[in-house]
């Protein structure tokens, strides 16, 4: 009997708190010049029993930990004196601990892993999610990864009928809206799949959660980028547009890119500026703009874009009305850790 389970490589952070459930290995496409999460790994769909036999390790993790919790007289429950006994313990895997950190945290949300979940059979993953939910009642949300090309490619009932299994919203990397920008860096979509894939989801009534990439396109595509993202996602209407700024991964084909001058790379202050311009072109929209990892400059840019963009603007704009020194000194004491929410 197996007593651990696999793990992948990311999530997104608002799944910090999630079970984390493999159900692919690695990315099928894998080609994106900016990634190199997945480069020189092979894609593979893990078998329905794999998967499976991964949610029986859980559930049976689960199973001990309640029963501890009994054994305590903590009514079952698994509170932080648990779990910090749990982490520090070398005879429990990284996979028990996490199922630990997961109870204590409520044990309602699960991330589906890896790179587009989505790619698998329909029938197969509903099965999949079915019997995680069995083990696991009180799950509320099950989120996954998804390409936006493969929501566009997949039926609208096949999508429907992962949403009536229990799949509750999809994360999706759009980029950009650029199209020659998604052609230099290779995502393998363009901004028709971009929409036509968040128009289905949002129709089969998944949560739409994406993202965009400040600063992927350099000083030359800056401009473009800002609009055409804004125009993609005035017509997806995501229910979270989630920014994630462009940094140099050191092992990625990106490198080259830069090294032979087909981006380059924005100052951060220049960074701020083109969100600034993507922002002011998300009007009309319903859902929350979110500024949500730590490799962001400005994590205050996020609000209901309901109400209109200038509630968010006005954050953006405090930053640029400082003198070039203070920026450059706000920047400084962000990235030696030394930021305060201050702007």
């Amino acid at each position: 009997m197996r007593t651990s389970y696999e793990l992948g490589p990311i999530r997104p952070p608002s799944e910090a708190l999630s079970l984390l459930l493999r159900v692919t290995r690695n990315c099928p496409w894998n080609r994106c010049t900016f990634c190199a999460v997945y480069k020189g790994a092979q894609f593979e769909r893990r078998t329905e029993q794999e998967v499976m036999e991964d949610i029986d390790v859980m559930a049976r993790a689960a199973d001990e930990l309640r029963d501890l919790s009994w054994r305590q007289g903590l009514g079952g429950d698994v509170p932080y004196e648990i779990v910090h006994a749990v982490l520090r313990s070398p005879d429990h895997d990284e996979g028990f601990k996490r199922v630990a950190l997961w109870l204590h945290h409520g044990g309602r949300n699960v991330f589906l892993q890896d790179a587009d979940s989505m790619c698998i059979r329909p029938d197969r993953l509903g099965r999949i999610v079915e019997h995680l939910k069995m083990r696991f009642p009180t799950i509320d949300r099950i989120t996954t990864y998804a390409r936006s090309r493969t929501l566009a490619q997949r039926a609208l009932p096949h999508l429907k009928a992962l949403r009536e299994a229990g799949i509750t919203r999809v994360h999706v990397g759009l980029e950009s809206g650029c199209d020659p920008l998604l052609d230099l860096i290779r995502k393998g979509a363009r901004a028709e799949h971009h929409v036509a894939g968040g128009r289905k989801a949002i129709e089969a009534g998944f949560e739409l959660s994406c993202y965009v990439m400040p600063g992927l396109g350099g000083r030359q595509y800056s401009a473009r980028h800002a609009r055409d993202s804004a125009a993609v996602l005035r017509q997806i209407d995501p229910h979270f547009i989630r920014l994630r700024s462009f940094f140099v991964e050191p092992r990625s084909p990106m490198v080259e890119l830069i090294q032979r001058g087909d981006i380059s790379l924005l100052p951060e202050p220049e960074v701020v500026r083109e969100i600034r311009e993507l922002v002011s072109g998300l009007y009309g929209l319903h859902g929350r703009l979110a500024s949500d990892h730590e490799m962001n400059l400005l994590m205050e840019v996020e609000g209901d874009l309901s109400r209109g963009p200038e509630p968010i603007l006005s954050v953006i704009d405090r930053f640029l009305a400082l003198p070039p020194r203070d920026q450059d000194a706000f920047v400084a004491a962000r990235r030696s850790g030394l930021y305060q929410r201050v702007i």
